[in-house]
């Protein structure tokens, strides 16, 4: 119980610094996923432009040192290493964002938040940071650009749809549509796409994609992050950024949902 609520503290004052972060990113915490039939958790995920950076938050306190890999407590007893578990939640984490056929650059770190912890024979080439670094840590990353667009806040509503607590979602994430980025975006890269030809093409990495497909992925969009609106050719005419024109939009919509109303009071519904 008591390292419960220790680890509960560490968490917290980790929670304080990130929300010093002045730079546009979305933050998760206290997420619990499972893919591949394996559990893991993430203490605190931060969603940048081109980053996630997931962190693995240890309140430890004292003295630890490491002999051949084995981690060991101030009274001389092994315990877990914690490395292990990070590389392990590291590598389930990036499965997860490919199957979401997202590929943003993931960084897994090991947190020691304690400012009385010491850790000896400390490895350098490890996703270690002490609390003695924080603050140049956060100096650093308030100095990375980052722009989010709508195909950051869909991972994010992803993530928090796969959670397996129970409760807190409405701490986790929060957004609104006038907020967010409108536009088509690329599926491999989340480059945006331009219109040439009537195929759409990715500015970053030449990938293309027929009108078709585009327009249905991203009214999949909408139902995920706003599953209360209405489908209709204006509003995915506006969450495209106006690439596609209302006529192609309408005739996709016609093809593949079925037509509710009539006259200006159209919309779309799966048939």
């Amino acid at each position: 119980m008591e390292n419960l609520k220790k680890g509960e503290e560490g968490e917290e004052r980790w929670e304080s610094f990130l929300n010093t972060l002045s730079n546009d990113v979305l933050i998760l915490y206290d997420l619990t996923l499972e893919h591949n039939y394996t559990t893991f958790q993430i203490d605190a995920l931060c969603i940048f432009q081109q980053t996630i950076m997931a962190f693995e938050v240890k309140n430890y306190e004292g003295d630890f040192q490491i002999k051949d890999d084995l981690w060991f407590n101030s009274s001389g007893n092994e315990i877990k290493n914690p490395l292990l578990q990070v590389k392990r939640s590291e590598s389930l984490l990036r499965q997860l964002c490919k199957q979401f056929n997202n590929h943003l650059t993931i960084e897994f770190h090991l947190l020691f938040i304690h400012p009385d912890f010491m850790l000896y024979q400390a490895p350098s080439d490890q996703p270690i940071i002490f609390q003695q670094q924080i603050n140049r840590f956060i100096y650093q990353i308030n100095n990375t650009t980052s722009s989010l667009n709508k195909k950051h806040h869909e991972l994010a509503n992803q993530l928090v749809t796969l959670d397996r607590n129970s409760t807190g979602y409405e701490r986790k994430i929060s957004y609104k549509y006038a907020e967010l980025q409108k536009g088509i975006w690329c599926r491999n890269c989340a480059g945006q796409h331009i219109n040439r030809k009537k195929i759409l093409h990715c500015v970053q990495c030449e990938s293309r994609e027929d009108f078709n497909n585009c327009v249905l992925r991203h009214v999949n969009e909408l139902k995920t992050l706003f599953p209360d609106y209405r489908i209709t050719t204006r509003l995915v005419y506006d969450w495209c950024g106006g690439v596609v024109s209302k006529c192609t939009i309408q005739r996709v919509l016609c093809r593949n949902f079925k037509k509710i109303g009539g006259s200006k009071n159209i919309y779309y519904v799966i048939s």
